[in-house]
């Protein structure tokens, strides 16, 4: 099940042509999304900085379309051996999206971004848009 990166979700509610093509593609094609509990935190920490507070109920009707994979015990790992290994080799991408990367890797799929820096992250199938 392809996951979908905070990115890809504000793109969404910004009516993107770009992420809107992307997300009717996979929903043509009965392909269900998923996205992380670090990237619902994430969405809701914006809507509340924003000033609009229409924003709070535009992140839950979002949210509501995907299912939420969770921050759990078989993420830690992984996080800190992916998180470990990025720092020392130079090339830190942030504690929140290394989180989401690792909720990806232990769910063995992919992640539909507009972020390169993913890229840099070994083993990780990145979708673009």
């Amino acid at each position: 099940m392809p996951v979908a990166d905070t990115s890809f979700l504000i793109d969404l509610m910004r009516q993107d042509p770009a992420a809107i093509r992307t997300y009717e593609g996979y929903e043509g094609q009965g392909i269900a999304l998923s996205t992380t509990a670090v990237t619902a935190m994430e969405l809701y920490k914006g809507a509340y900085v924003s000033k609009d507070r229409r924003n709070v109920e535009r992140v839950g009707s979002i949210l509501a379309l995907f299912t939420i994979l969770p921050l759990d015990a078989t993420v830690y790992e992984v996080f800190g051996r992916l998180a470990a290994g990025l720092s020392l080799s130079g090339n830190p991408v942030g504690d929140f999206d290394e989180a989401i990367a690792a909720i990806v890797l232990c769910s063995d799929s992919e992640i539909i971004t507009r972020d390169r820096h993913f890229e840099k992250i070994p083993g990780l199938k990145v979708i673009g848009y």
